[in-house]
């Protein structure tokens, strides 16, 4: 335990000195300051009635211009697509879901916004339109509700594929 404060800081100091070399941000930064001009005859001053020159009003200004151009424009991110099968996964007596296509998290849902997602998807060409596994740790009646629940709400047996390996949940 006492060994931590001497690793601690010479991890520190390692970053700092690394941050000097790959430029992370950190520690010293090379170039003038922020009054710093290249005219060795200009004189500053701390009165606030005296105008800037005109030299230095058009500085400023490409400084404000420069700035603007360097402000990154974010395009408005599109609506997440809804995947072609509802893939749930059984874990005790969760229903995980994928609710995105192509991401790999997963939301837990009741079996009611199942059955939704279900009507409302396109499936796969071959016919699946749900997609069930489970867990080592999945309730037999969590299975057998949302399989129910699936056949109430008319989907066909050959449109669900129910998984009989069980899975690790990620």
């Amino acid at each position: 335990m006492k060994k931590r404060g001497p690793i601690i800081v010479g991890a520190g100091i390692a970053l700092l000195a690394a941050s000097q070399f790959l430029d992370f941000g950190l520690g010293f930064q090379e170039g003038d300051g922020p009054g710093a001009t290249s005219d060795p005859n200009a004189q500053v001053s701390m009165d606030p009635t005296i105008t800037p020159s005109p030299s230095q009003s058009e500085r400023e200004s490409t400084r404000d211009e420069a700035a603007e151009d360097s402000i990154p424009s974010f395009a408005e991110t599109p609506e997440p697509s809804p995947p072609d099968v509802v893939d749930i996964l059984i874990d005790g007596s969760l229903y995980l879901v994928i609710v995105q296509a192509g991401e790999a998290t997963r939301e837990p849902m009741t079996l009611d916004q199942i059955v939704a997602m279900a009507s409302t998807v396109d499936g796969e060409e071959s016919g699946i339109r749900v997609r069930v596994a489970r867990t080592p740790n999945a309730v037999a009646s969590a299975e057998a509700a949302v399989m129910q629940q699936l056949s109430d709400a008319g989907l066909a047996a050959d449109e669900i594929d129910a998984r009989r390996q069980l899975v690790e949940a990620n």
